[in-house]
């Protein structure tokens, strides 16, 4: 009996087993072919893709590199740009210290040649048997800076206030001959012009500082106890006066 349970479900489970052998395995379901296309298109497109997206990475890794090396240049032409703008700078600065010199050397220069002061006067004609205190009037000029000296009163004037330098030369006829530096009427120094030979002519000459304000006078005079014949005239000069500022006040 037990073994004809046994055989029983032998023959069961063999025709199980060969009732799934026929059947066979289950397989992987096909794709319908226009899903498949379909599919191969979408691989296609990620393939096209990802390649155009590989060559904007190359491309713009070498923006990336260009823009390095372009940085670096300009920060080199930057470096380069600081050094020449400190180099300017530097320029500038001393060309403005020269500059503020030149325009102090043109101011002093502007000054001292808008206070030039200078004449030179001589006698022309003899002048004979002048009187005492007879003024000296030197008619010719060579130099006279806006007239500072008259030729019809023969005063000179001062323009500005300062040291005047005044030269005097005079050349007497036959005889002695003393002449003073008149200072706003009162004689300052005197010249004397003696001869030492009969029938030749004596010659004196002076150079003197004076201090004058502006408006003072300067002229020269006869002296009061030596005039005799007269005092040497002509050209080429004689008989001269000259004056100029040194320096003004």
């Amino acid at each position: 009996m037990s073994v004809l349970i046994v055989l029983t479900i032998l023959s069961i489970w063999h025709g199980n087993s060969r009732a799934l052998l026929d059947q066979g395995i289950p397989s992987t379901p096909k794709l319908p072919a226009d899903e498949a296309a379909y599919l191969h298109q979408i691989i296609n497109q990620e393939s096209a893709l990802r390649m155009e997206l590989e060559k904007q990475i190359t491309s713009l890794q070498s923006s990336v590199y260009s823009f390095q090396k372009e940085f670096l240049a300009m920060k080199n032409e930057n470096n380069i740009m600081k050094g020449n703008l400190s180099s300017v700078q530097h320029d500038v600065s001393r060309l403005k210290l020269e500059n503020s010199a030149l325009l102090r050397n043109m101011s002093t220069l502007n000054h001292s040649a808008g206070n030039t002061v200078m004449f030179s006067a001589y006698l022309s004609t003899t002048i004979n048997n002048p009187h005492v205190d007879q003024t000296i009037i030197f008619d010719k000029t060579w130099t006279n800076t806006n007239n500072v000296y008259n030729t019809r009163s023969g005063i000179f004037t001062a323009p500005v206030s300062g040291h005047y330098l005044f030269s005097l030369t005079v050349t007497s006829q036959s005889f002695n001959t003393h002449v003073n530096l008149i200072y706003n009427g009162k004689g300052v120094v005197t010249l004397i012009a003696d001869i030492h030979h009969a029938n030749y002519y004596g010659r004196g000459s002076l150079t003197f500082i004076h201090q004058m304000n502006v408006g003072d006078n300067m002229w020269v005079s006869s002296n009061d106890d030596r005039i005799t014949n007269g005092i040497k005239g002509g050209n080429p000069p004689l008989t001269l006066f000259t004056g100029h500022l040194l320096q003004d006040m």
